[in-house]
């Protein structure tokens, strides 16, 4: 169990009814329409007490034979009524790790689902278009359930399936011969909010009114949308969750991509070779090109530096030159346990000792490699293991989080503020709910609390972690009325944010929950603004 584990851990680092036409649809009927008319054809949901749901439903071709490694193009209409109570197929992945998506070797993946409040509604809904994370190599709409979300907002939630991995984000020089390789994955998902404008008004959606959201990868997503030329037009907010527009290490440029993709190509045809196959990168099986979460040895994400993102988010920003639209953006408060449970499961497996715990030599080590000797010593005296219970553990999730998260979601704030109407939160819950399969996925030494990816389940229903307590379904409750009135409005119930006040908002659960937090002095944004 133990081995299972850390393997899957270890890179957490962490029924026909009445058709329903685009505005024509009569009040009376929503309540039981079932049948929606797509531009493509019809589909069948389902409904339930509070909300109508479709799943599976094409936005692109089946990107297969000719259309691996090219843009997606146009889904074939379709004659009857394509069933849509099922969940479709997740993009190839090997599903090692929560909350990632089922293993899939389908390439047959690129599918939305749209869950509707069952009431109907004078007006159309807003609109809530979700980026599932996953480091670009895992994840699936489908696994974020959005019957709260929907219901509970009063919006439209579509959540979006787009190519991953080698198929998603692969740059090649040969790919280039069929034009700009390495955003595979982007694009799917520029094909997926073309689709929802042209399709939002019969599931009863406003395409005037779209935010764009996403957490981890999928903010990274969403800010290379909001600097991308093509993309403006097809949203109308954007919410960043664990996902600063300007971290550094979001920012892949295209010289890299492409050499990086040519040691990608041939490690593919070697893995092809060793299980039978022949070789070729370009027509191997799915499983070829597919590693655990965390463990593919080349990054993937959008490529900068070409037509399509000709600018990072850093330049475009700086500049002005991206799509000025509201943002609400923020972190988890301790973003970085979720890397610090991985490598204290790492060294559980590596040491065959199930109660192995970080030391002082493992934290001292872990600075010097990712900061430098000299940089180490500095942070080591200004986040020393003292002022932490005594838990090498909890002040490296410290460091991870103040330098990797925090410092960058200062900037962004500030640096978005200058044209942008800007909003920032802080997630700050200190019990969260676990993972619902205690068994598998043992506990670490030390609490998670507000860790990466762990307020998901306050947004989501999402089968990985255990249901909410009655205090964290009232925070629940909250921000799914922050989000969604974000997503109508534009505006968030607190200050905004400028170029010289970040103004966060915390939410935690709990009496005084709810309150505004000295972000940049609670995460040190001085020292490191400093340091690095």
């Amino acid at each position: 169990m133990l081995k299972k584990t850390a393997h899957m851990v270890i890179a957490v680092a962490l029924t026909t009814g009445t058709a329903v036409t685009a505005g024509t649809a009569a009040a009376a009927d929503h309540d039981t329409a079932t049948v929606v008319r797509t531009d493509k054809g019809l589909v069948r949901g389902v409904k339930t007490g509070t909300v109508r749901t479709f799943q599976g439903v094409p936005y692109a071709a089946p990107p297969t034979g000719e259309r691996r490694w090219a843009p997606p193009a146009a889904p074939r209409p379709w004659h009857g009524v394509r069933d849509a109570t099922r969940p479709g197929a997740a993009c190839p992945q090997t599903g090692s790790v929560p909350p990632a998506g089922p293993p899939s070797a389908t390439e047959d993946c690129l599918l939305v689902d749209v869950t509707t409040p069952r009431a109907a509604s004078r007006k159309p809904r807003a609109v809530m278009v979700y980026l599932h994370g996953g480091d670009h190599t895992d994840g699936s709409g489908a696994m974020h359930g959005a019957r709260r979300l929907a219901a509970q907002g009063d919006v439209i939630v579509v959540t979006v399936n787009y190519r991953l991995g080698a198929l998603g984000y692969l740059a090649h020089p040969e790919l280039e011969r069929r034009g700009e390789s390495g955003n595979y994955g982007f694009l799917d998902q520029q094909a997926a909010l073309r689709w929802v404008q042209r399709n939002a008004p019969a599931f009863g959606g406003d395409p005037r009114k779209v935010t764009l959201f996403g957490e981890s990868a999928g903010a990274t997503s969403a800010c290379a949308h909001l600097v991308a030329p093509s993309s403006a037009g097809l949203f109308h907010r954007v919410v960043l969750q664990s996902g600063a527009c300007l971290r550094p290490d979001a920012a892949r440029g295209r010289a890299d991509a492409l050499r990086q993709g040519v040691d990608a190509a041939e490690a593919i045809g070697e893995r092809s070779e060793a299980s039978g196959g022949d070789g070729d990168w370009r027509t191997a099986e799915p499983r070829h090109l597919v590693y655990d979460f965390g463990q593919s040895p080349y990054p993937y994400g959008p490529v900068y530096g070409g037509k399509l993102l000709p600018r990072t988010p850093r330049e475009a920003i700086a500049t002005g030159r991206y799509n000025k639209v509201p943002v609400l953006q923020g972190i988890n408060r301790e973003e970085g346990r979720a890397m610090v449970y991985g490598a204290e499961l790492a060294k559980r497996y590596a040491t065959k000792d199930p109660e192995a715990i970080l030391d002082q030599a493992d934290y001292r080590e872990r600075l010097e490699v990712d900061f430098g000797p000299e940089k180490a010593a500095a942070i080591a005296a200004r986040y020393p293991v003292s002022a932490y219970g005594d838990s090498p553990a909890l002040a490296l999730s410290a460091v991870l989080t103040d330098a990797g998260q925090a410092r960058h979601t200062v900037d962004t704030g500030h640096a978005l503020a200058r044209g942008s109407r800007t909003y920032t939160y802080e997630f700050a819950d200190h019990e969260t709910p676990w993972y619902a399969d205690a068994e598998t996925y043992a506990k670490p030494s030390f609490p998670m609390g507000a860790a990466h990816t762990f307020e998901l389940p306050y947004l989501f229903e999402l089968t990985e972690f255990a249901p909410l307590t009655e205090a964290q379904r009232a925070l629940s409750d909250e921000m799914i009325r922050i989000w969604s009135d974000f997503a109508r409005g534009g505006e968030a119930p607190w200050k905004a944010t400028t170029p010289g006040a970040l103004n966060v908002q915390s939410l935690a659960s709990g009496p005084g929950g709810i309150r505004p937090a000295d972000f940049a002095k609670d995460h040190q944004y001085d020292f490191w603004k400093s340091l690095c």
